[in-house]
């Protein structure tokens, strides 16, 4: 069964990639092309107790008093996965097969993704014939190392789902995983990561490009196709398979069980995230963001500096392990990694894989000690130099949620700040360890710099910035942005900010005057200027960079 476009796109035969998506209007960069519904949503099983196994929301969901492996948030979602999302089957079968509910819950995704299709035939809606369209390069991947474990996952999803376990059986199941493998998408959560996967028909047929025209952003259980940049009618849309900031390398083992190989200008120049964001066409919506100027994306020295490229492309040798859960075994591996990083940082390419991620890892390192002024340094460090270069769409929800970080540590600053204030100059600090107090000079400069900002507005500006990246209706409900408003409704009830409220107000209203504009660069370009100094300071006061 060929699945059905929605509105706005078309599909189209591609002489090389089989088949295409494209526009069939022109859409402005950020604008929604489409929004589409899952054929399968499952949480992964590293998730499976920490999300709803309808919507996606994360929390402490309660398990179905049956079967006991899928969660659910409230008995809103309970009863729509019973009734619509096929748990009832599922359910059904589960108990059957398998006695113990500690071994279901431990069943994995892919398996469990396999039943809810084998148990649909017979019922209204066959999720097979709805993916017989779908190309799983079964052929391909018979050769390839794992494809014992493909047939031992398809006969435990046979077997799971009460049918026999016969050649042809085992055939089918393991035509229909490499389907899943092929053209499932990781559903990704701002603060979680890789959740679940999410599978539908139409969506699976966008191209890959390691220089996308448009993204994937997931909303509750929906998934919203975004244009990355101007995107003319008629045009293919292609997104990215993969991370396109990490290196030619890494992209092309990410890509390898898609079996095809990416020829894009990013791949076949191997251009460094630089070079990369110079290419984008919308780059003057950047004036708006904490970039500031979009004219930078291209004028930074390593798009054209032969020297810098050549240390960007040997940054690709370094490979860092996942941080551990113990707050006391970070910091040696952190100081090892941003040792190693050492090139990165003297050359100033900040935007350049892994020095980002390290530094992400390094802010919260900060933030769950408890020193919140360092952690929002090197959190403002990061939003300034990495992310513009890395994601230049100044809406891309990593912009955002780093934004939000921001945000999230000045709510602590302030206090912090406030606290000193009240005290009449005794105690007149921010919240920081006795490691953080040894580097007196960043550590005063940062006391003073905090003092000097007015936190609460400059909260409430990038609270404001966030929420214009998720424009409704259709992103409304992105995880980010409600708890953003959560954030927003505490500022509104402090008393005494009528003169800051008219002018964030005037900004708001005309962003695009120029006494909006100068309020805009002073109120937050300046002040996360200052920040984002202080965490290059950070670096080399407290790790000798």
């Amino acid at each position: 069964m060929a699945p059905a476009a929605p509105d706005g796109i078309e599909i189209k035969p591609h002489k090389s990639k089989g088949r295409a998506l494209h526009v069939t209007k022109t859409v402005a960069a950020g604008d929604v092309i489409a929004v589409f519904t899952p054929l399968l949503l499952l949480p992964s099983l590293s998730h499976l107790t920490t999300v709803c196994s309808f919507c996606m929301r994360a929390g402490t969901p309660k398990p179905c008093s049956r079967c006991r492996a899928a969660y659910y948030c409230d008995a809103r979602c309970q009863a729509a996965a019973w009734s619509a999302g096929g748990h009832n089957v599922e359910c059904a079968a589960l108990v059957h097969a398998v006695k113990s509910s500690k071994k279901r819950r431990e069943i994995p995704t892919p398996v469990r993704a396999l039943m809810k299709v084998l148990l649909s035939r017979g019922q209204d809606e066959d999720l097979g014939q709805r993916m017989e369209s779908l190309e799983g390069h079964a052929a391909q991947r018979r050769r390839e190392p794992g494809w014992a474990d493909m047939e031992m996952m398809a006969m435990g999803g046979c077997a799971f789902s009460g049918r026999e376990t016969s050649e042809g059986s085992v055939r089918e199941a393991v035509e229909i995983l490499c389907k899943l493998q092929t053209n499932a998408f990781h559903r990704f959560d701002a603060d979680l990561g890789h959740v679940g996967i999410f599978l539908e028909p139409t969506l699976a047929m966008a191209n890959h490009s390691c220089i996308p025209n448009a993204f994937v952003q997931f909303v509750g259980r929906t998934a919203v196709l975004r244009a990355e940049y101007r995107i003319q009618k008629g045009d293919e849309i292609e997104i990215s398979y993969t991370d396109y900031t990490s290196s030619l390398g890494k992209r092309k083992a990410a890509l390898a069980p898609y079996n095809f190989e990416c020829h894009c200008r990013r791949c076949t120049q191997d251009l460094c995230v630089y070079q990369a964001s110079a290419h984008y066409r919308d780059f003057m919506l950047n004036e708006d963001s904490i970039l500031g100027d979009g004219t930078k994306l291209q004028t930074h020295p390593a798009v054209s500096t032969p020297e810098k490229q050549a240390i960007a492309r040997a940054a690709a040798q370094l490979h860092f392990q996942p941080m551990p859960a113990e707050l006391s075994d970070r910091r040696p591996l952190l100081v090892k990694q941003l040792s190693e990083c050492k090139s990165l940082i003297g050359a100033e390419l900040w935007a350049v894989t892994p020095l980002p991620q390290t530094l992400t890892e390094l802010a919260i390192y900060y933030a769950e000690k408890q020193d919140y002024a360092l952690a929002l340094a090197v959190a403002a460090l990061l939003t300034r130099d990495c992310d513009p270069y890395r994601f230049p769409a100044p809406f891309h929800p990593v912009r955002a949620k780093n934004l939000f970080m921001i945000a999230k540590l000045l709510s602590n600053t302030a206090a912090d700040t406030a606290m000193a204030e009240q005290k009449g100059g005794q105690a007149r600090t921010v919240q920081m360890s006795a490691r953080a107090m040894a580097s007196a000079d960043v550590g005063r400069r940062l006391q003073d710099a905090l003092r000097d900002i007015d936190q609460v507005s400059l909260t409430q500006m990038l609270l404001f910035m966030v929420l214009d990246t998720a424009p409704a209706p259709h992103l409304a409900g992105w995880e980010l942005a409600q708890q953003a408003r959560e954030v927003m409704a505490g500022i509104a009830e402090l008393k005494g900010r009528d003169q800051e409220l008219s002018l964030i107000g005037l900004w708001r209203k005309d962003p695009k005057s120029d006494r909006a504009q100068a309020f805009f660069e002073y109120g937050v370009g300046q002040q996360v200027d200052i920040l984002a100094d202080l965490g290059r300071e950070v670096l080399k006061e407290d790790f000798g960079l």
